[in-house]
């Protein structure tokens, strides 16, 4: 099968007990989506526990060789492409309950802002560099850690750490840890106006960090606004938890 390839931040999970530990994570006979199959470390097993497995792929040859290995498995489907492209048609077409993946580091952040808008998906099971991971886990308000991606998917999933992995879990060995993460649904997810209103907030507010808040919403909030939803203006956006990121969604002037 094909050498990890530095362009396609490639890194394959050789630890049998982190991908006993990844695949445990994902409910019994469910439909799945998995990004990034590579060689096959996680798939596998997921064939197995999984009623209908569909991957994305974005390696031509290692594309070609799961379209091989799922010739004749009905409950097996291969999709070769870009996830980011492809993300969106290829949940609405294959219907995942649950979402799973070794997540290429150079993209994990746009994926994971994309990841969280879906609708219909039950849970996620995704690895991120350490640092990533931090800064999604990390709940609103508590510091410098905490950046936009925390407040976006803190409002539809509760997350938990499965476990920490060394370099040493992957073929090559990356320079950083990595961390899994679990994901499952809060009721938050019935408001996707909602969302798209605290997205669009939350990419104004994390614009500049270092300044404070007025800053970044001037000219929209004034100060009859900001003392209406009960906010201090002079906070810089880390230091908002997320229900005040969400009064202040609310409070923006909408167009």
């Amino acid at each position: 099968m094909s050498h990890a390839k530095k362009s396609l931040g490639q890194h394959f999970l050789t630890d049998q007990h982190a991908i006993a530990r990844i695949v445990d994570a994902v409910p019994s006979g469910v439909t799945a989506l998995e990004i990034g199959p590579g060689r096959g470390a996680i798939t596998t097993p997921l064939r197995q526990r999984c009623s209908q497995l569909t991957v994305i792929e974005k390696d031509h040859n290692l594309a070609a060789h799961w379209q091989q290995q799922g010739e004749h498995d009905a409950t097996f489907g291969i999709i070769h492409g870009d996830v980011m492209d492809l993300l969106t048609t290829t949940v609405r077409d294959t219907q995942p309950a649950w979402i799973v993946g070794n997540l290429p580091y150079n993209i994990s952040g746009p994926l994971t802002a994309q990841l969280a808008a879906l609708d219909g998906i039950s849970g996620m099971v995704l690895m991120y560099q350490r640092e990533v991971a931090e800064r999604i886990a990390a709940a609103p308000g508590t510091g410098r850690v905490c950046g936009g991606i925390s407040v976006i998917t803190c409002f539809y999933w509760n997350i938990v750490r499965i476990c920490t992995l060394p370099p040493g879990a992957f073929s090559p060995p990356p320079k950083v840890h990595s961390v899994v993460l679990q994901f499952s649904r809060n009721p938050r997810s019935a408001d996707p106006a909602g969302f798209a209103r605290l997205q669009k907030c939350v990419r104004t507010g994390f614009a500049h960090r270092r300044k404070t808040i007025h800053n970044n919403f001037r000219p929209q909030m004034n100060p009859e606004r900001w003392q209406l939803c009960g906010i201090d203006p002079g906070l810089r956006p880390e230091a908002l938890s997320l229900e005040q990121w969400i009064a202040l969604a609310k409070a923006l002037p909408h167009h």
